[in-house]
């Protein structure tokens, strides 16, 4: 698996353990302090969120959040 699938993997895991779902938004800081704390580097993971941005499965918000457009991928 590559770095990039790995990152995305824990990502999407958080964001389950955060209970996301459409039309909720979560603190963008209780989403990646458990993954710098792992070893991810922000920008790692600012490059898979940018990805799902662009799959318009998640919205940059206002206040450091993140809101869920879509049903997170399995």
């Amino acid at each position: 698996m590559s770095r990039f699938n790995d990152i995305e993997a824990a990502l999407l895991s958080r964001m389950r353990a955060l209970k996301a779902k459409p039309e909720k938004t979560i603190n963008f800081l209780d989403l990646c302090l458990p993954l710098g704390d792992a070893g991810f580097t922000r920008n790692e993971i600012m490059e898979v969120l940018s990805a799902l941005e662009q799959e318009k499965i998640i919205a940059f918000s206002p206040g450091n959040r993140l809101l869920i457009l879509k049903k997170l991928p399995v």
